[in-house]
């Protein structure tokens, strides 16, 4: 581990002596155009060049010379870390160890009475109700649906027609043709022939028993 810091410390001042000289030649450089530009009869032609050059050079010694400073600072924290590191392993070796929990505990037994017997939990009667609205449930979707015995099939009158009282009215009923009798009777034509009923619904009802 020292061997690598020492190394990198020395690159890291290597480049920062480099970046150094390099800012001081741009300077001269700059400086030299400078004066070229004022004294020389070629004025830019003579002293450009110089000064272009000059502030290239003086810009990358710049940038030499901060990265050198944040590399060495970067090497003194890493050279520091792992001082600490070496000087506690038992705090290095609590480091790489994550707690883990619960996971190696061992399963919960039941603390055991003055007879040695293992006293068993008590019910808190929230198993009992769910248990009971659970049969409850289970109970009303087995049971079977009341009977309902069918409807009493309705008989119609098949008499002679001619005996029948007069008809008052004359409708349709269910593609039928029907007449209202004077008694309030339901008279409808079917293809057997006139059919009487006591009612307009006795008269629905019928025709709903029939096969189509």
């Amino acid at each position: 581990m020292s061997e690598e810091v020492t190394t990198g410390r020395g690159i890291a001042g290597l480049v920062g002596a480099l970046g150094w000289l390099a800012v001081l030649g741009g300077g001269g450089l700059l400086g030299y155009g400078v004066y070229l530009l004022m004294q020389s009869d070629f004025g830019v032609a003579a002293g450009g060049p110089l000064m272009a050059g000059g502030a290239a050079t003086l810009t990358l010694g710049l940038l030499c010379v901060i990265n050198a400073t944040m590399a060495k600072a970067m090497i003194i924290t890493a050279n520091n870390t792992a001082k600490l590191l070496d000087s506690s392993p038992v705090a290095g070796s609590a480091m790489m160890v994550a707690p883990t929990g619960d996971d190696d505990l061992p399963p919960m037994k039941p603390i055991p009475d003055a007879d040695g017997e293992a006293a068993a939990p008590e019910p808190d009667g929230t198993e009992d109700q769910s248990a009971g609205a659970d049969e409850a449930s289970a109970q009303k979707a087995f049971e079977p649906a009341p009977y309902a015995p069918p409807p009493a099939p309705i008989i119609p009158d098949t008499s002679d027609p001619r005996g029948w009282p007069l008809a008052i009215d004359e409708f349709n009923i269910d593609g039928h043709l029907a007449m209202t009798l004077e008694d309030g009777t339901v008279a409808v034509e079917t293809p057997l022939g006139w059919r009487r009923l006591q009612n307009l619904d006795a008269a629905h009802g019928w025709l709903a028993q029939q096969p189509r």
